[in-house]
């Protein structure tokens, strides 16, 4: 007795792969992720703040604050695709008011002003975060939707 597995159609399955990665990137991270994780909210035992363009921040708060630290990234997305596969690209840039970048600072929960590490990236840099996170299923579904139409 013989049995054979095959799989027929290679490159449109990598096609569907594609497509399915640069909607996620696009559409479920860079429009809808990152502002979730901006506007979570977080235990802040600090004093409250003053914001220039925002009502004083207490407890709890989220650290979209002026935006200017989330549109930094956002409109830094950048997409390339080639014959090794994809990849997706932020740079978070911002600049306080002493014109220094502080993504650094509210990200490991270091400098002048912060207080509690922030990591809004960790799902996407790290493995063990990402398996079984709610952007991996997204992830997931992107890709059956493409696969199966």
């Amino acid at each position: 007795m013989a049995n054979t597995a095959r799989m027929v159609g290679g490159e449109s399955w990598e096609r569907a792969l594609l497509i399915a990665f640069q909607k996620w990137t696009e559409k479920d991270v860079n429009e809808q992720y990152w502002r979730e994780k901006f506007e979570d909210e977080y235990k802040y035992e600090g004093p409250i703040t003053i914001r220039k363009k925002k009502p004083p921040a207490g407890n709890p708060r989220d650290i979209l604050d002026t935006e200017e630290l989330y549109k930094s990234g956002v409109k830094s997305y950048d997409y390339s695709a080639d014959g090794d596969g994809a990849r997706a690209d932020w740079h978070w840039d911002a600049e306080n008011s002493s014109d220094e970048q502080y993504a650094w600072f509210v990200h490991e929960g270091q400098g002048p002003h912060s207080r509690e590490p922030r990591r809004w990236t960790d799902e996407l840099a790290s493995e063990y975060l990402f398996e079984g996170s709610e952007i991996e299923r997204r992830l997931l579904n992107r890709i059956e939707k493409e696969i199966n139409g």
